[in-house]
């Protein structure tokens, strides 16, 4: 058996009492998590400060909520919250620790896993190694009611294989030339991969004019040229309170909670909260697994 037959009949942690059956299983009951890819064309433009304050915003909602800052070797969400997990996905993956084991709590109890920088191999694992993280990342499934990563920004390996086994992905830009190319560019690659659910959000705009021009910008040229339409997910205002909430190491919807910046993520927050859960006979580590069987074949 190859080992795309391997994945595609079961993902096993070997010696352990689960297993993960890349076949629906038919259980309505189990509500998997909501998961979302925050992406970026190019760095810089506040992919990271989204993420984490966005996830604050889903808690203080009353959901369950995990980072897994999957920005690789940077490490950006420990430096905004001003701590460093001890633990990593290489940890689960060459080590005998368990997914939970590797969480760490982040600011209003959310949860935090750092992906460590040889996710970047994640596709290339050898098969026992790959069952070993699949399994034990669908344990986070029904332990969360939403889940976001956190990705490097461009069109690597590990960015597109996150942004194709998410329920939904966010582009983050900003209202300048280079980074709506950029954004497009990333939108282009994405849309390859058939991934259609793609929200934008535009940063450190002036007002809501200027982050309604630039996301036509982008959605204007991706339907011409890639017959695909584009969400407008929210802005975020330049707002100095982001740069005095990074120097303090505490993110600025808990530092600041009546900036405009803090406002415009709780409308963000509402957007995407707001919506009605798409039923999939797919989870989450089921989608990915099957990134992992195509780019193997």
């Amino acid at each position: 058996m190859d080992q795309a037959s391997k994945l595609r009949s079961a993902v096993i942690k070997k010696g352990s009492t689960y297993e993960v059956s890349t076949q629906n299983d038919g259980d309505a009951s189990l509500e998997r998590a909501r998961v979302i890819c925050v992406t970026s064309g190019k760095g810089g433009v506040g992919k990271t400060n989204l993420t984490l304050n966005l996830a604050l915003a889903i808690k203080t909602r009353g959901f369950k909520t995990l980072i897994i800052d999957a920005d690789l070797g940077l490490a950006n969400i420990e430096v905004l919250v001003g701590s460093a997990p001890k633990y990593n996905f290489m940890d689960v993956i060459e080590g005998g620790m368990g997914i939970r084991d590797i969480v760490m709590e982040g600011p209003l109890g959310i949860k935090i896993i750092s992906g460590g920088a040889g996710i970047s191999e994640t596709a290339n694992l050898p098969v026992y190694k790959l069952n070993k993280l699949l399994a034990n990342l669908a344990i986070l499934e029904n332990d969360f009611d939403y889940i976001i990563i956190d990705t490097g920004a461009g069109i690597s390996k590990s960015v597109i294989s996150f942004a194709k086994a998410a329920d939904e992905v966010i582009v983050i830009t900003l209202p300048e030339p280079t980074a709506i190319a950029d954004a497009y560019a990333l939108i282009k690659t994405l849309r390859r991969e058939s991934i259609e659910k793609i929200g934008v959000v535009v940063n450190k705009v002036d007002n809501i004019l200027e982050a309604e021009s630039t996301f036509k910008k982008l959605e204007t040229v991706s339907k011409r040229f890639l017959g695909v339409g584009l969400g407008f997910i929210g802005h975020i205002s330049a707002d100095n309170n982001i740069i005095r909430a990074v120097k303090q190491q505490e993110p600025f919807y808990l530092k600041y909670e009546s900036s405009p910046a803090s406002r415009n993520v709780e409308q963000i927050c509402s957007r995407l909260t707001g919506k009605e859960k798409t039923k999939s006979s797919e989870g989450f580590v089921q989608r990915l697994a099957s990134f992992f069987i195509s780019s193997r074949r």
